[in-house]
């Protein structure tokens, strides 16, 4: 028996949302007496900072360590002379996801070592087959997987484009622990999207075709349907060809950072064969920007010569 073992039952009884994909959103995840605990620990609850290099330089005395990150860069010295001067962003250091949608990149600074027992114990439940178990049929997951779930802060900057999860992902869970009582009104919060309708056949693209990963899309392509902005709120999905969300951070972060618990199960082995880019699955475009003038001519001349075959 644990402590933790409500959250189990929390999980096991809450009902699915649908919109704009199927997912849980629990509200007062933790209870009072946890929840207090979790943002007064010295470890999440830091003060108020003049600069940004007083800031991280207070987060790695407190155990922190930048994270490979999609969105992020791992060089502090880089990410400092970005985020003071945003005209020197440099988009060839993006490693992986996203280098040609994002406009700018972030910091996520992870904590590698739990200083409380609290901390540790809870960490360790979250970590644990229990845990994971309950997840996995609350979801229905099958096959070889590992979790991975830890305390991290996303500083501003941090941005993820529109985007489903790669396939390798089992699964998807965040839970905001914010300290400051301002937090659900900031820019901080993850979007959950859909398709505008010129953009809808990515829907049956991705559905029907597993091989092929999904791929971050700009932001123009999507409208956001809600945001995960409640403190104390956990949202789980399981990725498929429909679970649109995307961050985009710009907030003072000297005042307080965006905390989450975050967590994945990835499954042991790729489950596609081909990557792509939004280009790649972009049919829209051609029809719409300047480089059209000499496309519609051409799907003109095809037209005409399958009718005169009728």
């Amino acid at each position: 028996m644990s402590e933790f073992d409500y959250l189990i039952d929390k999980i096991d009884s809450a009902t699915f949302c649908e919109e704009p994909f199927t997912h849980i959103n629990i509200l007062d995840f933790f209870n009072k007496e946890h929840f207090g605990k979790i943002i007064a620990e010295e470890q999440i609850l830091r003060g108020k900072f003049d600069s940004v290099e007083e800031m991280i330089d207070d987060l790695l005395n407190q155990e922190y360590k930048p994270q490979h990150f999609p969105g992020c860069i791992t060089s502090i010295e880089k990410y400092i002379k970005f985020i003071n001067n945003p005209d020197v962003f440099n988009r060839k250091l993006i490693k992986g996801y996203g280098r040609n949608t994002i406009e700018g990149y972030g910091l996520t600074m992870r904590l590698q070592k739990y200083r409380s027992d609290f901390l540790s114990k809870l960490i360790e439940f979250l970590n644990g087959d229990r845990f994971k178990q309950c997840i996995m049929n609350k979801f229905d997951v099958s096959g070889d997987v590992d979790i991975e779930t830890a305390i991290q802060k996303n500083l501003s900057g941090y941005e993820i484009s529109p985007h489903c999860d790669t396939r390798r992902k089992a699964l998807t869970y965040m839970i905001n622990i914010y300290t400051s009582a301002d937090s659900e009104l900031a820019s901080i919060h993850t979007h959950l999207l859909k398709f505008k309708p010129e953009r809808k056949y990515l829907y049956d693209f991705w559905r029907y075709n597993k091989d092929i990963d999904t791929c971050w899309v700009p932001w123009s392509w999507c409208e956001t349907v809600k945001e995960t902005t409640f403190n104390n709120s956990i949202i789980i999905f399981k990725p498929g060809f429909d679970t649109l969300h995307g961050v985009k951070l710009a907030y003072d972060h000297l005042a307080y950072q965006r905390n989450q618990i975050y967590g994945n199960l990835w499954y042991q082995e790729n489950h596609h064969r081909y990557t792509g880019s939004y280009k790649m699955v972009d049919i829209v475009s051609p029809f719409t920007s300047q480089g059209a003038r000499g496309f519609r001519p051409m799907i003109s001349r095809l037209l005409r010569g399958v009718l005169e075959k009728l």
